[in-house]
């Protein structure tokens, strides 16, 4: 197979490279010294290579052991000066009290040249890269826990709030529990809460958590619907939490909340009969039942008289059946009518239109009859 001037330089440079393998160093940055049981600690270890180390890969997955939980918080991979640095941020939460040995392991993977060769030179049957894996153990840190029996640690508020105070009977509550701050909010335990006489319905934890150099940072929301008949007392929440600000213990705890249960509609009292000694709803139905007659006696009272109202029909005149003016003046010309004169002479001269001269003929009759 003919090899290219360019792809036998490229060779020609990953064999020199591989003659001098780049070397690295892992160390321990920061780390504490001591921690309280359920407060988080950031551990930062460093690996530094002699050179740009572009054939080496690293893995590193925090492993939690019996007395700690390990948590990647951030990594950073750069090179600088021509040399490559790695960081890993990793944060350790001890479980139980006592001397704590951090051991973590991590993967560094270095491409052999042979594998670099054959897919730079393009040999056919060479199909994939062949590597090198070492498993490293990384610098032992060494923490000495505290005990603490608190719920939880950190910078941690407990609120607890309601949407109303007065409701009826069967009328839901809608109760809210908040728990804000940062420290070890994963650990948190979801309350349960009964009340005597009190129908609770509860919805799973709601979490919204980041991790950072703390810890778990964000808020912890859970919602109870409570249904009750009666007046009832929601009981305080408490929360033991250790600050570990201030490194000491302290208990959260909200405030007992009075909620006020109206008598409601229940269906089956408005279907109860009344007692039949009750004076008052005897005489309600009495005067129900007089209304009721006097209705039905006035109604059949109008319905005699209509049959006895006068039959009014309008009279039909001659000339409501001339549509013009011409055809008017002929109508009102062949009665012979010396009253009608006045309104011929005023179709014939244009002064009235139809409509007009027909209200002058009924105004004209009604006077007359009026006379008469």
């Amino acid at each position: 197979m003919k090899q290219s001037l360019g792809r036998i330089g490229v060779w020609w440079l990953l064999m020199l490279g591989s003659v001098h393998a780049a070397q690295y160093e892992w160390s321990v940055v920061k780390a504490p010294s001591q921690l309280y049981v359920g407060e988080s600690g950031l551990v930062q270890y460093r690996c530094l290579f002699d050179n740009s180390a572009a054939d080496y890969t690293v893995v590193f997955k925090p492993e939690d052991a019996k007395n700690y939980q390990a948590s990647m918080v951030t990594q950073n991979d750069h090179v600088s000066n021509g040399k490559r640095m790695l960081t890993f941020d990793v944060l350790i939460t001890p479980n139980a009290a006592g001397i704590v040995e951090v051991k973590q392991r991590v993967l560094i993977r270095h491409t052999t040249f042979a594998s670099i060769e054959n897919a730079t030179i393009g040999r056919d049957n060479v199909r994939k890269y062949d590597f090198n894996d070492e498993k490293v153990q990384m610098p032992r840190v060494t923490i000495r826990a505290m005990a603490n029996t608190a719920d939880l640690s950190g910078e941690i508020t407990l609120a607890v709030q309601v949407d109303k105070v007065k409701v009826r009977s069967h009328e839901p509550v809608h109760l809210s529990l908040f728990v804000r701050g940062r420290g070890n909010l994963h650990q948190f335990v979801p309350y349960e809460l009964n009340i005597s006489g009190v129908k609770g319905f509860s919805e799973p934890a709601h979490k919204e958590l980041s991790l950072g150099e703390r810890g778990y940072e964000g808020e912890i929301r859970q919602e109870f619907a409570l249904v009750a008949e009666k007046s009832y007392v929601i009981p305080p929440f408490s929360l033991s939490v250790f600050d570990t600000k201030t490194h000491t213990s302290k208990i959260l705890r909200s405030q007992p909340i009075t909620i006020e249960v109206e008598k409601g509609y229940v269906p089956g009292n408005l279907l109860d009969a009344h007692e039949i000694s009750d004076y008052t709803v005897w005489k309600r139905y009495g005067m129900y039942g007089l209304f009721i007659l006097l209705g039905i006696i006035l109604g059949e009272v109008s319905r005699r008289l209509w049959r006895y109202r006068p039959q009014v029909e309008k009279r039909r005149a001659f000339w409501d059946s001339a549509a013009t003016e011409k055809e008017l003046s002929v109508l009102l010309s062949l009665r012979g009518d010396i009253r009608y004169a006045d309104i011929i002479r005023m179709l014939d001269e244009g002064i009235v239109n139809v409509d007009g001269a027909k209200k002058k003929l009924r105004a004209l009759i009604s006077v007359h009859e009026g006379k008469r």
